[in-house]
């Protein structure tokens, strides 16, 4: 039996901010401003994940 596996997209409205961020091992002492570049980034990040599993799927 051939099993397909389906990728879906699930909106996820959690806020991610300073203090998410500094709950992670090697954030805990990052300045504001660094968090919100670094959680920036991460976003980024994620949607090009996103785009590349839904493009390739």
């Amino acid at each position: 039996m051939l099993e397909t596996t389906i990728v879906e997209t699930q909106k996820n409205n959690k806020d991610y901010d300073f203090e998410w961020l500094k709950t992670y091992e090697g954030f805990e002492n990052c300045s504001e401003e660094e968090a919100k570049d670094t959680i920036k980034t991460l976003k980024e990040l994620a949607e090009i994940v996103c785009m590349h599993l839904f493009n390739t799927s």
